[in-house]
């Protein structure tokens, strides 16, 4: 062989190899990243507005509430201190929220004096979440409607659908809102 026939052969060979991306690589591709099943994001002025207006029903209870039967409570406005109404047991009650738990401050009730939910009374619940049903969401960023209850002490509502994402970097988002971050778990297959 001379110097030129080898020459063309070399280059041939590092043309050949560049054009496929250099013979490494294995065809794997990389795994999928998805959320844990199930996020408990703790109630903060920031995750009650991603879930302004969904009605969670504890058909129970909440005895942290003073509540026996069907009990729906909704957080109302998005505000750093969110309204919330309650509707248990044939009455009503309104007020603002504030957090460290859930500390219901009652400005307007029909409930009776001496109730849990009396006016001017404050009930504070702990733990205060909102439970995030996430199992098998691939952090891709793409929305897809899911479960989330509210966890008020030990009473857990109703299952409500709302719009969840998780995005690549593990940012959680319910109703377009940003509520955090969960660690993300690849998954190969």
């Amino acid at each position: 062989m001379n110097k030129t026939t080898a020459l063309l052969l070399s280059v041939f060979t590092a043309v050949a190899l560049t054009g496929c991306g250099g013979g490494g690589g294995g065809g794997e591709p990389p795994p999928v990243l998805v959320a844990p099943p199930q996020v408990n994001v703790a109630a903060a002025p920031t995750t009650v507005a991603a879930v302004e207006d969904v009605p969670f029903t504890f058909t129970a209870g909440v005895p942290e509430l003073g509540t026996t039967g069907t009990t729906t409570l909704a957080f109302t406005d998005t505000s750093t201190t969110p309204a919330f109404s309650i509707v248990a047991e044939g009455g009503t009650a309104t007020g603002t929220t504030t957090f460290g738990s859930c500390i219901f401050t009652v400005t307007a009730s029909t409930f009776p004096a001496g109730s849990r939910l009396a006016q001017g009374a404050v009930v504070t619940v702990n733990p205060c979440n909102i439970n995030v049903n996430t199992a098998g969401l691939q952090a891709t960023g793409v929305a897809a409607s899911r479960s989330v209850a509210l966890a008020l002490g030990s009473a857990v509502s109703s299952g409500q659908s709302v719009t969840v994402q998780v995005n690549p970097g593990g940012q959680l988002v319910l109703n377009g809102n940003s509520v955090g971050t969960v660690t993300l778990t690849p998954v190969t297959g």
